[in-house]
């Protein structure tokens, strides 16, 4: 049974409309854990240590509505934690009576949600997380 016109129109602009939705992602990492370098330090040690570790990275799909209403909230979702384990390290030359133990997170798996506030910076410019602050700069 041949479909109509307007039905095989429709058709066709469903399949370009996914084939462009998914060209626009090729390229592009979907939401996982990477390999990156942070920054460890803390506000009386003298020096940072460069940590490897594993973070959330990539690219989650969202959209942006053509009209904006007050009555419907806008989400953006980013790729955040799913899993998560703590390491800890020593940092070097902490003087007597401060703890030198420093705790960082290391991406088991990952996902993409809405941004958890209080354990993530979602901002569009943050420092980075190889950002050394210490006076004494690396060690």
């Amino acid at each position: 049974c041949p479909l109509p016109q307007r039905g095989l129109q429709a058709l066709a602009l469903a399949l370009l409309l996914a084939g462009g939705a998914l060209g626009a992602a090729r390229g592009r990492r979907f939401c996982r854990p990477v390999n990156a370098t942070i920054a460890a330090e803390k506000d009386d040690c003298p020096v940072c240590v460069t940590v490897a570790t594993a973070i959330c990275s990539g690219y989650c799909q969202t959209k942006e509505p053509v009209y904006k209403s007050a009555l419907a909230p806008v989400s953006q979702h980013v790729c955040s934690y799913r899993a998560v384990r703590y390491e800890t390290l020593a940092l070097p030359g902490c003087p007597p009576g401060v703890d030198p133990a420093f705790t960082f997170p290391v991406a088991l798996s990952c996902h993409c949600s809405l941004c958890p506030m209080d354990s993530s910076d979602c901002t569009v410019h943050s420092l980075g997380p190889d950002f050394c602050s210490a006076r004494g700069g690396f060690a």
